[in-house]
């Protein structure tokens, strides 16, 4: 396994969109999403578009040193942000990384989150069957705060909403 990288983030370019569409309709990452359709390159225009133009919305790219590993997302809202992110599945895979940028994305998240953005929360959503995904939260201090049924691809699945607050984060934090 590789070792955990340093990853920074920086905000997304219009020259990022195709490569966050790739990420995105990865089949491991379609299959862990509440849209699991392949995404038509209209579609992520008109999402781009939209995020784009809304100051509430942030949509930074992961970086391991120079190479683009992957997305994080915020919704700001309250206070705090509803927050999502997805990796380069297939390239961090080719370099036995995905597990350690999987956590070290993580990290810059939380970091970015509760440090220069300012936010007093960070909340997100992950189907309850990613039990991977909520573990690695968990580990990060966020909890699960409720349960709700969604419909993905026809069929009921149970959806965890999680969170965690700046000063719980602090509190977790060694240094």
């Amino acid at each position: 396994m590789s070792a955990v990288p340093v990853i920074s983030l920086r905000p997304a370019k219009d020259a990022d969109r195709d490569m966050i569409l790739a990420w995105r309709n990865h089949d491991v990452v379609r299959k862990a999403s509440f849209t699991t359709h392949v995404i038509a390159p209209h579609e992520h225009a008109a999402w781009w578009s939209r995020v784009s133009a809304d100051d509430t919305r942030h949509v930074l790219v992961a970086h391991a040193g120079e190479t683009p590993v992957g997305v994080v997302i915020f919704a700001e809202r309250d206070g705090g942000a509803d927050w999502s992110f997805y990796l380069d599945v297939d390239g961090l895979e080719a370099r036995r990384a995905l597990l350690p940028t999987w956590i070290a994305t993580e990290v810059a998240t939380l970091d970015h989150a509760f440090g220069p953005a300012g936010y007093r929360e960070l909340r997100g959503e992950a189907l309850a069957k990613n039990s991977a995904v909520i573990r690695l939260h968990e580990r990060f201090g966020f909890t699960v705060t409720s349960e709700y049924q969604r419909d993905v691809d026809g069929e009921p699945e149970t959806v965890q909403r999680y969170a965690l607050t700046a000063t719980s984060y602090r509190k977790e934090d060694p240094a």
